[in-house]
């Protein structure tokens, strides 16, 4: 594990909400010491599949009653035994999958006593090799017994540091029942993960599936783990290139962007956007600026709907439908029949890149541009499509002419801007 990733205990409740799925690297699935059965534990299963999560196995005390969360006084052959039947019985179900089941993590008052006691954490890690094999990785804290016994035995070892739950001063979780040992505020989650996250000490960061408002905390801690994961690339001394999330509302993420102290300005492109700063103050995690507009939905503004009547009269119009397979009449209805998104604007003044095209009439660029594309053509280009402000040269496939439109005003300049929605509406010669 060479970044930090999110895992999530899941398998646990009924009703398990699959946006957690979704949102974990790792789910540590409950086997039926404190919770789990056959049926939960295949649809964990099929939703790591469905996902692309890594499951996991998340063994436990035999403590159905108490979840898990007592210390019992168990032999160590016992323990491992126990821990072996319960990994055991996630690797046969994931096996009829065809699903890789490559790391553990213990629940729990298991978690805790395994890692004070050399004897338990033994147990743990032979009860995990013995149902999983030699290539599995072990999570738990960052030092301890359970860490030593994982390393002893050749196995992979996970640091955990966990977004969802307090600390003491010495650093040691704050016992659960006590105030402040669980946490459902997603800014001290945010707050949880950058410390942890940027301090080089843990390998993954743990949000509890059964944390209440579970789901908004988990989306906020991947957000922040996606941003710190692409740092920004330095453009010369004053400006910065982040990789834009594909989620963010783009005239958002400019503003965002723009508020922070000491930045000048920010540019929108397809997939990144550019920050200028003064250099004497340069901005702290920029991309930190981008997390909250992918976990607050809400924030989402109602770009304008704006209709572009066009005449399908493009000289490339034939040769489109020809590369889809498809008569003339067809791509245009298919061109017309989608809304797009304005998802940057540049090359000219006005040019507004628009996604996404119907899959089955993308054509990629003419591999020699033309000198000369008329005003007001409209064109596609892999899977945008546009209207050229001006005459000007150009490399896309050529469907249309723009009528009663005017991209570009001097005095109140593009009429396209980041967000808005086009629909593009046929007129017969």
């Amino acid at each position: 594990m060479t970044r930090c990733l999110l895992n999530i205990d899941l398998g646990e409740l009924p009703g398990e909400d699959e946006q957690l799925y979704a949102l974990a690297h790792l789910a540590n699935i409950a086997c039926g010491g404190h919770a789990g059965d056959a049926a939960s534990m295949r649809r964990a299963l099929a939703l790591c599949e469905r996902h692309g999560t890594l499951a996991g196995a998340h063994p436990s005390y035999a403590d159905r009653e108490g979840f898990g969360r007592e210390a019992l006084e168990v032999a160590p052959a016992v323990l491992r035994a126990q821990v072996a039947e319960q990994c055991g019985q996630l690797a046969a179900l994931a096996r009829e999958r065809g699903v890789p089941v490559r790391h553990a993590k213990p629940h729990g008052a298991l978690y805790h006593a395994a890692n004070q006691s050399p004897r338990l954490a033994r147990a743990v890690v032979d009860g995990v090799v013995a149902a999983l094999g030699p290539d599995v990785t072990v999570v738990g804290p960052g030092a301890g017994a359970l860490r030593d016994a994982a390393r002893a035995a050749g196995l992979g070892y996970a640091r955990e540091g966990f977004a969802d739950r307090g600390t003491l001063p010495d650093g040691a979780l704050i016992p659960r029942g006590q105030p402040g040992a669980v946490l459902t505020d997603v800014g001290q989650a945010r707050e949880n993960t950058l410390r942890l996250a940027t301090g080089g000490a843990v390998d993954t960061l743990c949000v509890h599936g059964d944390t209440p408002g579970a789901v908004s905390l988990a989306r906020e801690v991947r957000a922040m783990l996606d941003a710190l994961e692409q740092p920004p690339e330095p453009l010369g001394d004053s400006a910065l290139r982040l990789v834009l999330p594909e989620a963010v509302d783009r005239s958002l993420a400019r503003e965002a962007l723009r508020a922070l102290p000491g930045v000048r300005d920010a540019v929108i492109t397809e997939a990144h956007a550019c920050v200028y700063f003064d250099p004497a103050a340069p901005p702290e995690l920029p991309a930190l600026a981008l997390t909250r507009l992918r976990v607050a939905p809400v924030a989402r503004v109602e770009h304008p709907l704006l209709r572009i009547r066009v005449r399908y009269d493009g000289e490339d119009l034939p040769k489109v439908a020809e590369r889809a397979g498809l008569s003339v009449e067809e791509v245009v209805r298919r061109h017309a029949a989608r809304e797009y998104t304005v998802r940057c604007v540049g090359f000219l003044p006005g040019f507004a890149y628009l996604g996404d095209v119907e899959p089955s009439i993308a054509c990629p660029r003419l591999p020699v541009p033309r000198p000369r594309v008329p005003a007001l053509a409209v064109g596609i280009a892999g899977e945008r499509t546009g209207v050229y402000p001006f005459a000007s040269p150009g490399g896309w496939n050529l469907v249309g002419t723009a009528l009663d439109f005017t991209a570009f005003d001097p005095t109140r300049g593009a009429a396209l801007q980041l967000g808005d929605r086009v629909r593009f509406e046929q007129v017969r010669p």
